[in-house]
């Protein structure tokens, strides 16, 4: 399975958690190591670019392919309820589980950001996670076009 997390040059080989254990994030409470991915390019460049500038991304950011071994477990994220999205604190009690049981590499779980579109998180202290591998990191270009409508939009 491939996996696509976008993310600063100086940190593209890294999938400690070290992020995530520092800060949290939607899935997991600060102390939690865990790696986020999307099941595309798109969605992982996309969760970036709502906290920076596409400009940015493009000079700064990379495109890191990540391969999940084919045997890998995956769990689901339990129904969620409505506006699910807007409780980080049940999105992370449900992470933390899933960190804490340590019983799957892998959670598949929706992304806030569109319907029908999936983030999964990688548990690095899984016993399959030594056989997850970081693929050439690759640059990223954005169309002028969009760029220009992503500046017009912050005037």
């Amino acid at each position: 399975m491939i996996l696509y997390r976008c993310t600063l040059k100086k940190w593209a080989k890294d999938l400690t958690g070290q992020g995530a254990f520092l800060y949290g994030g939607r899935w997991n409470s600060p102390g939690k190591y865990a790696v986020y991915t999307a099941e595309n390019n798109l969605l992982a460049a996309l969760e970036v670019a709502l906290r920076v500038p596409l400009t940015n991304i493009s000079s700064d950011y990379v495109m890191v392919p990540i391969l999940a071994p084919d045997n890998a477990s995956v769990v689901y994220s339990p129904p969620l309820p409505k506006n699910w999205n807007r409780n980080p604190k049940l999105t992370q009690q449900i992470g933390n589980e899933f960190l804490d049981v340590n019983r799957f590499l892998l959670m598949k779980v929706p992304s806030a950001l569109m319907s029908n579109t999936f983030n999964f998180l990688i548990n690095p202290k899984h016993k399959l996670f030594k056989e997850v591998k970081v693929n050439k990191p690759e640059s990223l270009f954005f169309d002028e076009r969009l760029i220009k409508m992503m500046k017009k939009e912050n005037e």
